[in-house]
């Protein structure tokens, strides 16, 4: 059984999808087979053109449907999306109509598919501090039982972490688990950073911790899970190739590693290729360890982390 962590929602458009909802909502978009992006920053300006035909409660329904069901084919037993709350609420979609949309899809997949999921609300770090603000107050200005944490994403080079301190105050303060991209495409000493500054559970990415032996046993002492998303690194070039990604490195310093696409209808990935790679580069980990310590740093309330440990080891049992 497999687990993704690390998924933003409108970045799991496949591109029928894309082309159906921008014919729906009368949103051009380019004709480019990769939507036309070729580094990070491009990758951002696509994103935020091409997830732009995302217009209402029923888009989001749709698509966290679709990737829902294509993820419980191939094995997936739990998903964390991400999503910014004021995106849709200022095309005019109130955050509780998204959380209603949300919270019908995984009740659905959880019938149907047998895959649960929770959402992740999250801040853009290239819109400031203040914007973390408003999304952190709309974050926690509903309450629903999907909404499971709070998360900064968007340009790691835009602000330091330590600006944000007052959107996560917040959005911890009602509950919400806390988790922050740091270390991917800034210096490993970023990463403690972020996670002292803003309370965090886990760290989105976190791969440059890897140049810092001081930060990786931090790291591996406290626990602190990082997200890894072997496909994202190197579609956007951070790595050139899977034998120089440092997953492996970070697996030996005793960190805990969990596993996410990302963007995957970017990165021409799923879930299933993510432990393909982590499998293929001779981890000292096996899918099922992987699994066991995604569940143990998922967000999700205990009914369904007894459910979904309970689902690994049935289907470990059955293999064995």
């Amino acid at each position: 059984m497999l687990v993704d962590l690390h998924v933003h929602l409108r970045g799991t458009l496949i591109r029928e999808t894309v082309l159906s909802l921008s014919k729906r909502n009368g949103v051009s978009i380019p004709a480019a087979e990769h939507f036309g992006w070729h580094d990070f920053e491009s990758f951002l300006r696509a994103y935020d053109l091409v997830t732009s035909v995302v217009k209402s409660a029923t888009d989001l329904e749709e698509i966290a449907c679709s990737y829902l069901h294509r993820c419980a084919a191939i094995g997936g037993g739990y998903v964390e999306f991400m999503l910014s709350p004021p995106d849709l609420a200022r095309t005019g979609v109130p955050f509780d109509d998204q959380l209603r949309a949300l919270q019908s899809a995984a009740e659905r997949a959880a019938e149907e598919w047998g895959i649960h999921s929770s959402l992740i609300a999250t801040a853009v770090r290239h819109l400031g501090p203040k914007a973390a603000v408003q999304a952190a107050r709309m974050a926690t200005s509903v309450r629903a039982d999907i909404l499971v944490g709070f998360g900064l994403t968007g340009n790691e080079n835009m602000y330091s972490a330590s600006e944000f301190t007052e959107a996560f105050h917040i959005a911890r303060s009602e509950g919400l688990q806390a988790t922050a991209h740091a270390g991917e495409h800034r210096p490993a000493d970023t990463i403690i950073e972020a996670i002292e500054a803003l309370g965090l559970d886990r760290v989105g990415h976190g791969v440059r911790a890897i140049e810092s032996c001081d930060v990786t046993r931090q790291l591996a002492d406290a626990q602190i899970p990082l997200e890894i998303c072997l496909g994202s690194n190197l579609a956007l070039g951070l790595y050139p190739s899977i034998n120089e990604h440092p997953i492996r490195g970070l697996t030996e310093a005793g960190c805990a590693i969990v596993l996410g696409t990302d963007d995957p209808g970017f990165f021409d990935t799923d879930l299933g290729r993510e432990y393909d790679r982590a499998e293929k580069i001779g981890l000292p980990l096996t899918r099922t360890a992987i699994s066991a310590t995604a569940i143990d740093a998922a967000f999700c309330d205990h009914r369904i982390k007894a459910l979904l440990r309970a689902r690994l080891k049935d289907r470990t049992s059955a293999s064995a």
